[in-house]
């Protein structure tokens, strides 16, 4: 399978397949608390950056472009711009921020700066690389003969390819990615750690429940202090949403948000099943 091929072979019909699996909810789960364990051990930085899709995404960006040999600010900017990802303020407050942390460096010599290259850290690296590999083998329970993809980005090239191959499928499919596809969920991925507040409700529910989302326990305290947020943003989240119901201690959520977050997942899974194939079939970039 080829990037290209992946690509197309991305459609309604095949998430409404995954998550038709019975082996779906398993997976939904194991992301879960996989993505939340992940966020749990990350420098402050980097919890930052992850709590906000625009933040995730401009990383991703410069990910893609640094392994291409590609950064800069100026390169930086130009793709989040012309990709609807962000605007240049957000992505200067990200670098700015990264630079004071000393996980970003630019390099020294003539010119303006912006030109010249910019240097993400290794955290970086590794933050993105263990967050891959939650989805990976979450991705695994419904297609466990794709296990070897485990060896493929353990090496730097497979893991560099993986990055390329995703970064190529979600600027070909803005159709299928973007927040227009994905109401009444848009208001959590945002929201400041409107994914990770949800994911969070989501674990915490009865295993026997018939939907991915029915109701949960609430801390809103847990929840602030966790995520630095306020208790006011939680429940402004929860009240602006328009899915959800705060009953005491507990929270309702809408079947109709239960099938946005069930969507949600099952690209999520899909992607990584489709970029895993295209590697083990032995495509490499270049």
């Amino acid at each position: 399978m080829t990037p290209s091929a992946a690509s197309s072979a991305l459609t309604e019909a095949r998430l409404a397949e995954v998550r038709g699996r019975p082996q779906f909810r398993g997976a939904c789960e194991r992301f879960g608390r996989g993505a939340l364990e992940h966020f749990a051990h990350l420098a402050p930085l980097h919890q930052w950056v992850t709590k906000d899709l625009g933040r995730g995404s401009i990383t991703l960006t410069a990910l893609i472009l640094q392994l291409r040999g590609d950064l800069t600010m100026q390169a930086l900017t130009t793709a989040c711009v012309g990709q609807g990802v962000s605007s240049p303020g957000r992505v200067t407050q990200l670098v700015r921020r990264a630079q004071d942390a000393g996980e970003v460096t630019v390099d020294d010599g003539p010119g303006i700066w912006t030109r010249r290259p910019l240097r993400m850290g290794p955290v970086f690296l590794q933050s993105a690389r263990s967050r891959l590999i939650v989805d990976i083998e979450s991705m695994l329970m419904l297609w466990p003969e794709l296990a070897p993809v485990r060896e493929v980005i353990a090496d730097d090239v497979g893991y560099l390819n993986f990055v390329l191959v995703i970064g190529f499928i979600i600027s070909r499919r803005r159709d299928i990615f973007g927040l227009s596809a994905r109401p009444p969920l848009n208001i959590f991925l945002n929201r400041e750690a409107g994914i990770h507040i949800l994911l969070e409700l989501m674990t915490a529910q009865a295993p026997d429940r018939v939907r991915l989302l029915e109701e949960a326990r609430i801390s809103r305290n847990a929840l602030s202090h966790r995520y630095d947020v306020s208790r006011a943003h939680v429940n402004k989240l929860l009240a602006d949403s328009g899915h959800t119901r705060a009953d005491g201690d507990r929270v309702v959520f809408t079947p109709e948000l239960s099938d946005s977050l069930e969507r949600h997942m099952s690209l999520i899974f899909s992607l990584t099943h489709l970029v895993s194939q295209c590697l083990l079939d032995g495509w490499r970039f270049g």
